[in-house]
């Protein structure tokens, strides 16, 4: 799957403790991972759905990534404030922080962030 060209860089100014991760080989692999735009097709449908955006691509979070990454606290924060301006840029609000997920479904995250359209929550 090729990237998408819609998504501008990245402002890390907004949260200065995730300057570290682009340039960190788990990092890169993990937005290359989630702007391809199959993945972000994924995250669109788990939000049309009213389940969190991140959702479907922890299995493939959990097979490109370091255990020891997926531990850390601070890269999955990176991890989900890196999917909110994604869900931005194709024309969706965040709804709803830390949404749990079930106990199934806690591959990675335990909970994580559901969008909705931006013109519905205009309306």
């Amino acid at each position: 799957m090729r990237t998408p060209d819609f998504l501008p860089p990245f402002d890390y100014t907004l949260a200065p403790f995730f300057r570290q991760w682009p340039a960190h080989p788990a990092g890169a692999s993990a937005i290359a991972l989630m702007i391809r735009l199959d993945n972000v097709a994924l995250a669109r449908q788990a939000s049309d759905e009213g389940r969190p955006a991140l959702d479907p691509l922890q299995e493939q979070l959990q097979g490109a990534l370091p255990p020891a990454m997926l531990a850390d606290p601070n890269f999955l924060r990176f991890l989900g404030h890196f999917m909110l301006r994604v869900m931005e840029q194709v024309g969706y609000e965040l709804l709803q922080d830390e949404v749990p997920l079930p106990s199934h479904r806690q591959i990675i995250l335990k909970s994580a962030a559901v969008y909705q359209r931006a013109s519905e929550q205009a309306a």
